[in-house]
């Protein structure tokens, strides 16, 4: 089973949190043939660490890590890869890979100026 686990910040505001719930319940209507969860790095719970044990012991041998950051600070340059290798560590038999994160994707801002443009927020 290949997992798809996207992490966010995490915040106090638990409105905030609910925002990267119900984004990965929307993305799991879209496409079933992929297991889709979340994490949090601070703040809140899960933390990564926590869902990709979670996942292992559910049965997943191939975990992806989509990390929902505009910009490639600490949280993304070091913290998440820290985190992804300690579990290779732990896990040898998991096959792990770390996605580039959402301010690098493909289309970003072509998402961003057709929701402008379209005034569609």
């Amino acid at each position: 089973m290949t997992t798809l686990i996207i992490v966010a910040h995490g915040s106090k505001l638990e409105s905030s949190n609910m925002e990267v719930i119900e984004l990965v319940k929307n993305i799991k209507k879209e496409n079933n043939s992929l297991h889709i969860t979340y994490a949090f790095l601070e703040l809140s719970k899960p933390s990564l660490l926590e869902e990709i044990e979670e996942q292992i012991k559910t049965g997943a041998k191939e975990i992806k890590v989509f990390p929902y950051f505009l910009a490639a600070g600490k949280h993304v340059k070091s913290d998440i890869p820290n985190i992804i290798e300690q579990s290779r560590v732990n896990y040898p038999n998991i096959k792990f890979e770390l996605l580039p994160h959402l301010g690098i994707c493909k289309g970003i801002g072509s998402l961003i100026l057709s929701n402008i443009l379209e005034k569609d927020i």
